[in-house]
């Protein structure tokens, strides 16, 4: 009867330390509301499944994503290098379906812009209304394009039966700029509070960041008490150094509204600019016309020269769940994790930047006025090359930089654009599925605050031949489907992948995103 007893016993408090533990994953889960659209990372394999990458990298990648995944490890191996990596992904108002023009438009929006503007007319490329549809669809206030470019020189990790380390350097440049829809039409759009709005707005962000990251992972113990023996809690830590070239972050506040049905019209305005080392050359709080001629020309040895150093943390919960046949979690030494299921949390770029090379502030305060209703819109659409804005708002009659009244030569600093993600995995043999969120914790414009969702899965008809494919769900943003493939045998991987935006119809041929083939190689 004792020993009944006690097996009862023991077998309720394994149920309630399992229940435990899946409250406590569920509590994660759900704690998690807004989301953000910016991608965490851009590796051949995530290019490939569409983002996110919370659950499902295990590589010397993860110490930027999600650092608890280094003591995961899906093949035989003790030591993996890896040099020169990266992707890219590359929005525009225009379809460029070319890849030849896709790629010199891309590589003119990396460098100060100093054109006459005459080669963004948009209507070179579409008629208006295709222009409206494409950016602007119902009654959006902005159009919005981004830019990422993800480089990774070295990556190393190191997998040990308690532990697990890696070492990476990563070079990153992320653009992201919004313009309102007032300046391609004088037709208002009616807000919540039913007053009409013309949004003539601007944003724009640009920062180049490299990274020395170095962390570890292990088994947390503390937590792994109150589950079963086959799963397992997993915590990562990875501190990182970073330096900062050259950044701009340009903001234009103008909205014009009506609570009358438009016979009386208020305007509040306002322009500031926070810039540092090459982009100091643009002077601005003069004349548009003089403005124009003062901006920079630059090499992109410039661009990334350094103007700032900071330090940056990620850290990343990864909670384990083996089954079948699938025993790595006891036999680490030499079994690797075949079927499993994830759920892993993670805090990424928790820090910030401080700016010493040649630091500016400028800004004029905000200011209300009544005034006639805006009637004059431009044909030129905005593609995000540093200063672009000068060219592109000069030609408004409300040009903001003769507003600006307030110049600051102090050092500043900025956050890194921190997030927090949330993703899940499901690995059984030759398949994989996975899912990500995020949700952007610092006051940045490099995401904003939709609902998106990252969705991948990855097939192997044959051991050694993953195929991939992905979508991320974005209300507001540019919807892609992204498929890749690659070669992974015990000694080496090579992987790459694309993707491809999408519109109502589905799929067309304009590439917005992709990875250069990267590889990876193992040492026993």
């Amino acid at each position: 009867m004792r020993q009944t007893s006690r097996f009862c016993n023991n077998r309720v408090n394994v149920q309630n330390r399992f229940s435990v533990a899946l409250l406590l994953v569920t509590i994660i889960f759900l704690s998690v509301p807004k989301i953000s659209e910016a991608q965490i990372s851009l590796t051949a394999e995530n290019v490939a499944l569409g983002g996110g990458g919370t659950a499902y990298l295990t590589g010397y990648e993860s110490l930027f994503v999600n650092p608890a995944n280094l003591h995961i490890r899906e093949k035989n191996y003790r030591l993996q290098i890896a040099l020169f990596q990266g992707g890219t992904t590359f929005d525009t108002a225009v379809p460029f379906t070319n890849p030849a023009n896709r790629f010199t438009r891309y590589r003119e929006s990396m460098l100060p812009y100093t054109g006459s503007g005459s080669d963004r007319n948009f209507t070179d490329d579409l008629a208006f209304d295709e222009f409206m549809s494409r950016n602007f669809p119902g009654n959006r206030r902005f159009t919005q394009q981004q830019k990422q470019t993800d480089f990774y020189w070295f990556g190393m990790k190191w997998y040990g039966t308690d532990r697990s380390y890696g070492l990476a350097l990563r070079s990153r440049t992320l653009s992201r700029h919004e313009t309102g829809r007032g300046f391609y039409t004088a037709q208002p759009i009616e807000t919540r509070d039913d007053e009409l709005l013309i949004e003539r707005s601007f944003h724009h962000n640009y920062q180049t960041l490299h990274e020395l990251s170095f962390g570890y992972a292990e088994s947390f113990t503390f937590l792994n008490g109150l589950i079963p023996r086959l799963s397992e809690f997993i915590i990562g830590i990875a501190p990182k150094i970073v330096v900062a070239g050259s950044s701009l972050e340009s903001d234009y506040t103008n909205h014009y509204r009506s609570a009358d049905g438009g016979q009386t019209w208020n305007r509040e305005f306002g322009y500031s600019e926070r810039s540092s080392g090459i982009f100091n050359g643009s002077d601005i709080g003069i004349s548009p016309s003089e403005a124009a001629t003062l901006t920079p020309s630059a090499t992109l040895t410039d661009m990334l020269s350094p103007t700032g150093v900071g330090f940056g943390l990620d850290i990343g919960l990864t909670y384990l769940i083996t089954f079948g046949s699938d025993l790595s979690v006891l036999r680490r030494e030499d079994m690797p994790t075949e079927k499993s299921l994830r759920f892993s949390l993670s805090v990424n770029d928790l820090g910030a930047v401080f700016y010493y090379g040649e630091p500016r502030s400028i800004s004029s305060p905000i200011m209300q006025e009544e005034t006639e209703r805006p009637s004059q819109t431009t044909d030129l659409y905005y593609q995000g090359a540093p200063g672009e804005h000068i060219f592109f708002l000069q030609q408004m009659d409300d040009s903001p930089f003769e507003l600006v009244d307030q110049l600051n030569e102090d050092r500043f600093e900025s956050l890194l654009p921190t997030s927090i993600n949330a993703g899940a995995l499901f690995q059984i043999n030759r398949v994989k599925m996975m899912g990500d969120f995020s949700y952007q914790l610092s006051r940045t414009r490099f995401a904003s605050n939709y609902p998106v969702g990252y969705f991948g899965i990855e097939l192997r008809p044959l051991s050694f031949l993953p195929l991939r494919a992905g979508t991320r769900l974005a209300p507001n943003q540019s919807g892609y489907y992204s498929f890749g493939a690659g070669i992974e045998t015990s000694r080496f991987d090579i992987s790459g992948g694309i993707q491809l935006r999408t519109r109502t119809a589905g799929p067309t041929t304009e590439i917005l995103g992709a990875s250069m083939v990267g590889a990876k190689f193992y040492l026993n």
